[in-house]
């Protein structure tokens, strides 16, 4: 049976709901102990670090029950850099890292602060990128603690354009991983004000959607930043159009028509717009955009 008007603009107006109060307090009780777990270890002594969140945490895009913490612990001693590609240094000079800390001994020293904090029962070193702090019912949930360096981006020869971010090695071989969380932050905040709200708001309706097909297998279970991504690259006018309805309704269209197209998304970019949503070494596909997507046109009836 088709999903009707009325009940989808509940559906959706529930779904576009960032984390409650008490959520929140316990996201930042999360945030607070890993910090307190880092500043209270010796290891660390005579380094300089940054520690913040990334991901829909800070940028909030976070869904109501699905409140995880992900937390960077940031080495600036050791920076890393890469030139853009096609580009190559002008006879720039680097000084070569002379200190302890290596990705290895770097994620051992942070491990060993979260379980010296939280327990070794509660430290889950299984990925290959972060580490885990369990979450503890009504007090605070998971967080991902992400060992971190220091990273450039030089766009030119010269080394005069830069881009400042982080870099994570995971432990499996793999290549490092760039990100970019200051870009995405900034400019999520300048496209939600650009479209009165409504960016982060399909953000979470289309993440929620997710949450409910990939339970009930109708899709795979895709990353939750994948929705960020596909949502930031719908026009302001997309998405300020109608009402909360009429407006999703023409992002799914807009995302269908583009995906669909073969080369109308070779442009698209991550929110950070330093990275190409869909060239390089990426957790998603287009075809995983084009399931998504149908699958939640089709949830909610609006080709009925």
């Amino acid at each position: 049976m088709a999903m009707l008007p009325a009940a989808r603009q509940l559906l959706l107006s529930n779904w576009i709901q960032p984390s409650s109060a008490n959520e929140q307090q316990q996201q930042e009780r999360a945030e607070r102990m890993v910090r307190e777990a880092i500043d209270g270890s010796t290891a660390f002594s005579g380094s300089t670090l940054k520690i913040y969140t990334k991901g829909s945490y800070p940028n909030n895009t976070n869904v109501r029950r699905d409140s995880d913490v992900d937390v960077v612990v940031e080495l600036q001693d050791c920076q890393y850099y890469e030139y853009l590609e096609g580009r190559s240094p002008a006879g720039r000079k680097h000084s070569p890292y002379v200190g302890p800390w290596t990705p290895a001994t770097w994620r051992s020293a942070v491990r060993a602060a979260l379980e010296a904090k939280f327990g070794k029962d509660s430290v889950d070193t299984s990925g290959t990128v972060a580490i885990n702090v369990s979450a503890v019912p009504n007090s605070r949930p998971s967080a991902d603690v992400v060992p971190s360096f220091a990273f450039i981006r030089y766009d030119d020869p010269a080394g005069i354009t830069f881009h400042e971010g982080s870099c994570v090695f995971p432990t499996d071989g793999a290549q490092k991983i760039q990100n970019w969380p200051r870009q995405q932050l900034r400019n999520g905040r300048n496209l939600n004000d650009r479209s009165g709200r409504r960016y982060k708001e399909y953000v979470r309706a289309l993440k929620n959607a997710e949450n409910r097909l990939s339970a009930d297998q109708v899709i795979k279970d895709l990353p939750s930043y994948f929705m960020e991504c596909l949502v930031y690259n719908v026009p302001v006018a997309t998405l300020k159009y109608g009402s909360l309805d009429d407006g999703f309704r023409e992002t799914l269209a807009y995302l269908w028509e583009n995906l669909d197209n073969g080369v109308a998304y070779a442009d698209w970019v991550e929110p950070n717009e330093l990275k190409w949503l869909f060239k390089g070494h990426q957790k998603w596909s287009v075809g995983d955009g084009k399931d998504l997507v149908m699958a939640a046109w089709n949830y909610l009836g609006y080709g009925s």
